[in-house]
């Protein structure tokens, strides 16, 4: 099975660290995967990205990628952290593709000091909806803020909605199992990846 994600935000909301548990969950359910990320913007408010493939792990496999990086309208899912990110990132999806959107929007520097408009988030969804049919959104920072009293657990909770609301060729023992081991306080993760599969299971499609 192939299946391609695309996870996007802004430096410090866990799009790397997201990235990460999904492949490491992977190697551990013994799938192929490969990815790529762009960390560059990190420490300045800037686009980030984690690009996670996965592919059937067998002798002599012809179906592996060839590149970490999904293509143009290849990602089968998007984890978006952030409204604007989603749409600077529209051109991966397909007419098939899943995207999940936390409603939180970051505003751009250049936004803050007068320079351009930060564009009405429905706006922003209409236009995702143009280029696939399922998209979800949900305040996933005030689902962390509510629970945990901080937003170290958007990451994970958006890990949970995409499990539940994807088609994630991993086990749900698979990703339990790396968010105990890689992560310090294990226990809280595993509630907020919990609750983002129980939050998911009442979505409502826009």
């Amino acid at each position: 099975m192939r299946y391609d994600i695309i996870i996007c935000g802004i430096g410090g909301q866990g799009a790397i660290s997201l990235g990460t548990i999904l492949k490491l969950a992977a190697i551990r359910d013994g799938i192929g995967v490969v990815g790529s990320e762009r960390r560059g913007g990190a420490q300045r408010e800037g686009v980030v990205t984690s690009n996670v493939r996965y592919y059937p792990l067998h002798p002599q496999n012809s179906s592996a990628p060839i590149s970490g990086l999904i293509p143009s309208a290849g990602a089968d899912m998007m984890i978006a952290m952030e409204p604007l990110e989603a749409l600077r990132q529209m051109r991966y999806v397909h007419e098939k593709s899943i995207v999940i959107i936390n409603n939180r929007p970051l505003m751009p520097v250049h936004v803050r000091i007068g320079d351009f408009q930060y564009p009405m988030p429905d706006k922003i969804y209409s236009r995702m909806k143009e280029a696939t049919g399922v998209v979800h959104v949900f305040d996933i920072d005030d689902l962390s803020l509510k629970n945990f009293h901080s937003l170290r657990q958007v990451n994970t909770i958006s890990l949970g909605l995409a499990y539940t609301l994807g088609n994630l060729p991993l086990s749900k023992k698979a990703i339990a199992d790396t968010l105990t081991e890689q992560l310090k306080n294990s226990e809280e993760a595993l509630n907020a990846f919990e609750l983002g599969c129980a939050h998911a299971k009442k979505v409502v499609e826009i």
